[in-house]
């Protein structure tokens, strides 16, 4: 349901344990007007299992003198509470994600009570979903034919990596992304190749027992990165919710699922509909070109289903964008645009590979995963 969060704290509402058995503040830089430090959570701790927490200190001159001081707390909420995020959390766990926090934070050194966790300002927050496959789909397969998408123009300054041998699709620009990545095979990544850079160690050896117990088990990770304080704000005002959030505010369902859903309609599904159909026959796209538009030119015909070939070929849209680059103004493209609108156009929504439908389930229901390997012979 959620993943990482970043909450922010008012610094008098943190109380710091002054005694060698804890970590200390570290100066991580400081400039004019203002100052950052630095505890996170120490070696022996991850190496135990326990997750990972990033503590950023700061204080700003806001001016005349005048300071602002305050913590942002960066966590994983699955891994906080099951040590990794292959299981989901609910709603219902709210309580225990709050009181683990609040223990966690103590080890560390720092005293904060409930209610300031509860009631902390929302910096930014990962919703996402994890998807268990079926009918022989590889998540790796699917991610190869998402990398074949139009980036919508929702998405500005949008950089995509389609990377890690083909088991990641990143869709990303400053204040948000969207990430499809293969929840299993990542498991077993180091750091710098892992798209979740903190795996704990139990993350790994629940990998080794997947392998062992549920080897063709297959999981398509979709996560929503709203990493900017504005984009968020931006979203949750979408969708009627508070645009200031607080902890508590966005631990739902209802508010994860809707920005979730959100991501995967517009965003990936809105305009690359036609590429995920199960009509591949260059003939019956002929028909069904002429059978939706009684007036068009057989010339137009012609393109539309040249056209249709290229985006559908391996490396999709956005390959057949950067070739054509080299020997077209950037403006033709918006021309060769208005053709993979009508493709989207016509595309039947109920003839899909099963794998959308798959995903489109999941969003829809969007039940915690919830794997419990020890019992599974």
């Amino acid at each position: 349901m959620i993943d990482t969060v970043i909450l922010a704290i008012p610094r008098e509402k943190i109380k710091t344990i002054d005694d060698s058995r804890y970590p200390k503040w570290q100066l991580h830089s400081s400039g004019k007007g203002f100052t950052k430090w630095v505890k996170n959570t120490i070696k022996e701790e991850s190496d135990r299992g326990l997750s990972y927490i990033k503590l950023t200190g700061f204080q700003r001159n806001t001016g005349k003198n005048c300071f602002v001081n305050g913590v942002n707390i960066e966590f994983s909420v699955a891994k906080l509470i099951k040590q990794n995020n292959l299981n989901e959390v609910r709603e219902q766990e709210f309580n225990l994600v709050i009181n683990t926090l609040q223990k966690r934070l103590q080890d560390m050194g720092e005293i904060i009570s409930t209610k300031d966790l509860e009631y902390a300002t929302v910096s930014a927050f990962h919703p996402s979903k994890n998807i268990v496959l079926s009918d022989g789909y590889t998540a790796s397969s699917i991610i190869k034919e998402l990398s074949k998408i139009n980036i919508n123009m929702k998405f500005d300054k949008t950089d995509v990596v389609f990377s890690n041998d083909g088991v990641s699709l990143q869709i990303r620009t400053e204040s948000h992304s969207i990430v499809f990545y293969d929840k299993i095979s990542d498991m077993a990544k180091d750091s710098k190749k892992a798209i979740d850079k903190d795996a704990s160690p139990y993350q790994q050896l629940l990998f080794t027992d997947i392998k062992k117990k549920m080897p063709i088990l297959e999981v398509l990770r979709l996560e929503v990165r709203l990493s900017k304080k504005r984009k968020m704000k931006e979203v949750m005002k979408k969708f009627g919710f508070a645009e200031e959030p607080v902890f508590r505010d966005i631990f739902k369902k209802d508010v994860c699922q809707k920005i979730v859903r959100w991501y995967w309609e517009e965003i990936i599904k809105g305009e690359n509909l036609f590429l995920f159909e199960l009509i591949n026959s260059p003939k019956r796209l002929l028909r069904k070109i002429v059978k939706e538009n009684k007036n068009i030119k057989a010339k137009q015909v012609i393109f539309l289903i040249g056209l249709s070939v290229l985006c559908k070929d391996e490396g999709g849209i956005r390959e057949l964008r950067q070739i054509l680059s080299r020997c077209t103004k950037q403006r033709n493209w918006y021309r060769l645009a208005d053709g993979i609108k009508l493709l989207n156009k016509i595309a039947n929504k109920r003839s899909l590979h099963s794998w959308v439908q798959q995903i489109d389930q999941a969003v829809d229901n969007f039940d915690c995963l919830q794997l419990d390997i020890s019992k599974i012979t």
